[in-house]
């Protein structure tokens, strides 16, 4: 059996669980033995504001090395796009956000709501931190994880109330965290002290990939606010591959969907190492290799590329979207 399908199983039975609507009830029954980890938080009546930057935890604080993946998807507004979406995406996003999709989407299926109820959601360092929100049944949820599931209590912090299963026979275990507007999925060897790390993340009492990588915080402004987000950074590439497409120098790779244009746009953006390297000429020729047949601009109407700085901006235009674009072929 692959270490993957415990963790199937898992998430299945954690989306049928709370789409039961579990009874609710674990208000002050929670304890533990870290419970004085609570920081005596009120509980919340308002959602948090939300911000990608505030919940990219620097590589190392939760989990990972010295660089991660970052993935977000605006659930509600892709959802609220039925009509501007290419075919068959609108019924592939529902599967996903509502436990049915495969990975990198497992968390939603711990949500246990309507999908009409999910907001923003965040997966880093290929899914090992994953970040949901949106109006949760919080109390449906924890006593399913604990009288369904085999999970244990381990206890509050913050506004959250976390819960452990340790998988037999897996190299990573699972920590949820649970509030009224957010739910943190954490799967790491020590996910409890993960998902407090995390947590902290938001109020900045932990160190954030942005204040530690000028090269993803370049990255991120340079592909501005987006309905979905792509975004990596890496030790600087040695050789230019366009099939990957990868190119000598790049630090940093994303892209960006926006759906409040007419026509929508797409915008990726390849950070380089210095201005030296920001090789325009490698970019353009990527993007003129896949104008045509079943490359990524073939659906766009316009395309244009340009240099800021250490980076290579490529915009293109199209009359309906794609939710499911990856970074690399």
């Amino acid at each position: 059996m692959s270490e993957e399908t415990p963790r199937r199983e898992l998430l299945g039975a954690v989306g049928a669980l709370a789409a039961t609507g579990a009874v609710a009830g674990l208000s002050g029954c929670l304890g533990g033995d870290d419970a004085s980890d609570d920081d005596g938080d009120d509980e919340q009546s308002d959602p948090p504001s939300f911000s990608l930057e505030s919940w990219l935890a620097a590589p190392g604080e939760v989990s990972g090395g010295e660089h991660h993946s970052v993935e977000y998807f605006s659930f509600e507004a892709l959802l609220a796009a039925e009509n501007s979406l290419v075919d068959g995406a609108y019924s592939g996003l529902v599967d996903r956000t509502n436990g049915k999709g495969a990975a990198p989407f497992p968390l939603p299926s711990a949500a246990g709501s309507p999908i009409d109820t999910f907001g923003e959601y965040v997966t880093v360092d290929n899914n090992s931190q994953q970040i949901l929100y949106g109006d949760h049944p919080a109390d449906a949820i924890g006593e399913g994880l604990v009288d369904n599931l085999g999970f244990e209590t381990a206890g509050e912090h913050r506004e959250f109330d976390i819960y452990l299963n340790e998988l037999p026979n897996q190299s990573s275990n699972v920590a949820i965290g649970v509030s009224e507007f957010v739910l943190l999925w954490v799967e790491i060897e020590s996910p409890v002290e993960g998902l407090r790390t995390l947590a902290d993340t938001r109020i900045g009492e932990t160190s954030r990939y942005t204040e530690t990588n000028d090269d993803l915080a370049t990255l991120l402004d340079r592909l501005g606010d987006g309905d979905r987000v792509l975004a990596e950074t890496s030790s600087p590439i040695g050789e230019t591959d366009l099939a990957t497409p990868v190119f000598e120098g790049q630090v940093g790779y994303g892209y960006a969907l926006n759906l409040d244009g007419d026509p929508i746009e797409d915008t990726y953006a390849i950070v380089f190492a210095d201005e030296e390297t920001a090789d325009v000429d490698s970019v353009e020729e990527w993007v003129a290799e896949n104008e045509s047949g079943d490359g990524r601009f073939a659906p766009h109407d316009s395309v244009s590329t340009e240099r800021d700085g250490r980076s290579v901006l490529v915009s293109g235009t199209r009359e309906t979207a794609d939710p499911f674009v990856e970074l690399f072929d």
